[in-house]
């Protein structure tokens, strides 16, 4: 009995070392294969890269549709009250004007309302002789049509000088002319990209990155004081830009 016993243990003990060894074998056969792929998937990824940096430039031009305009209304007096009563009819039979004209009162804004002492400065001491008010009243014309219409009876109805005339872009123009010249840089980038690499014999295969630099928004045109001068003188605006600038980074390969 003992020695049956004893055989059985001899048994197992030899079953536990051959399955060890049996184990030890499938670990390193599995894992084989794993460290060998990966060492291939490394060899593939070592290659050149080449790649190409070009900068497109848009440009589109464009004739403003709007125009803004400060009027500035001067009312004299004897007293303060006097002479902010006479500015006040003025500004009023000017507003009146502009509405009759189509303009909006959302396109109208007070700028500034000043009034002032008129000194007579060869008194000794100086002696206030009078008083003067001043009202602005700053106006947008959408249709650049009436813009000479619009100043010349303004100037009838009693305004006094004319200021700031610039010539402008309207929002929603705005917004579609800057897609204009987003797209006009991208494809201005594409064929300087393009004629690089078939110049060196390479082909474009993909854009790895794509950045719009700049983009500059319309600024106001500005109308000189002499060409307001007189309504018989017609007004015509000056052609205005917007650019875009983008920065495409290209990958080429070689001509197959």
């Amino acid at each position: 009995m003992k020695l049956r016993t004893i055989v059985s243990g001899v048994s197992i003990a030899a079953l536990i070392v051959a399955l060890a060894l049996m184990s030890n074998v499938l670990i390193t056969s599995s894992n084989q294969p794993i460290i060998q792929s990966s060492i291939k998937e490394e060899s593939n990824l070592s290659y050149t890269k080449t790649t190409l940096t070009v900068v497109g430039y848009g440009l589109v031009r464009y004739n403003p549709d709007s125009l803004s305009v400060s009027f500035t209304m001067v009312g004299q007096g004897t007293s303060a009250e006097e002479a902010l009563t006479r500015c006040s009819e003025k500004t009023v039979a000017v507003i009146n004007l502009l509405k009759s004209l189509g303009i909006s009162e959302e396109d109208m804004k007070t700028s500034y309302i000043n009034v002032y002492p008129v000194y007579d400065w060869e008194a000794k001491p100086p002696r206030i002789i009078g008083y003067q008010a001043e009202y602005s009243l700053s106006i947008v014309v959408r249709d650049i049509q009436m813009a000479s219409k619009v100043i010349d009876n303004a100037v009838k109805a009693g305004a006094d000088r004319i200021n700031g005339v610039t010539f402008t872009l309207s929002s929603g123009k705005e917004d579609e002319l800057k897609m204009e010249a987003i797209k006009a840089a991208v494809e201005d980038a594409r064929a300087k990209a393009n004629i690089i690499a078939k110049t060196l014999g390479l082909k474009i295969l993909s854009i790895e990155s794509i950045s719009l630099s700049s983009t500059e928004v319309p600024t106001p045109i500005p109308l000189y004081r002499e060409q307001v001068a007189t309504a018989t003188i017609p007004i015509l605006p000056s052609q205005g830009v917007i650019t875009a600038t983008v920065t495409l980074v290209y990958i080429l390969g070689a001509e197959t």
